[in-house]
């Protein structure tokens, strides 16, 4: 796939579990769980142990319509191995300039994170496919609102405090996709290693998402 229709799926998903577990053994549980629930990506963050080696072993199971991603890339020579594992997007909290460029050298689309109009324009110069709008909490739906009316044709993915509970605020503010960390599955689940909970908690997103209007 090119990156433009790495970018076009996941606005089409919209929905984008973003793993990041202090266990490398329950990010797994959760990516394995969140696949099987029927969710076709999940974004696997760098800041989890071994996150490099899970990327390339989920990579080479996934379906046709399933990718992953890789988050929290700050750096060339991290882009470089998330690429080399199967990363499908690269996923930065912020701007790191040059990385897009790199990024679409390996085929994957790019999502920097940003804040303020300029950061945005200037995650747009750097090849932003998606702009992640981070930390969507501190943020608020209507920051969201503000800034896609100054860049109309631009895609959000507000990612930081975006749960079951609020995505549907994030979508009617323009979202076009939106990150959900670690409120999709319990932690009692976790650490049960319930994986027919953690399932069901991962559908119950999807069922969620299903009634939100595009």
């Amino acid at each position: 796939m090119t990156p433009a229709e790495t970018a076009d799926r996941l606005a089409r998903y919209r929905l984008i579990p973003v793993i990041r577990f202090d266990n490398p053994d329950d990010g797994a549980l959760a990516i394995e769980c969140a696949l099987r629930a029927g969710i076709p990506t999940v974004e696997i963050t760098l800041t989890m142990p071994d996150a490099i080696d899970m990327l390339r072993e989920f990579s080479r199971h996934l379906e046709s319509h399933q990718m992953l991603g890789a988050g929290t890339v700050w750096n060339p020579d991290d882009c470089a191995r998330v690429l080399d594992a199967g990363a499908a997007y690269v996923v930065s909290p912020g701007l790191v300039p040059g990385l897009g460029a790199q990024v679409h050298a390996g085929r994957a689309a790019y999502l920097p994170g940003a804040m303020t109009p300029g950061e945005v324009a200037a995650a747009l110069r750097d090849g932003a496919d998606i702009v992640k709008l981070f930390p969507a909490s501190s943020l608020g739906t209507r920051h969201l609102a503000a800034v896609k009316s100054v860049f109309p044709g631009t895609r959000f993915c507000p990612t930081g405090g975006v749960s079951g509970e609020n995505m549907d605020q994030w979508f009617a503010a323009g979202a076009a996709c939106v990150g959900i960390g670690s409120s999709m599955f319990s932690k009692a689940a976790i650490k049960d290693r319930n994986q027919k909970l953690l399932v069901e908690e991962a559908k119950h997103h999807l069922s969620l998402l299903s009634l939100i209007p595009r």
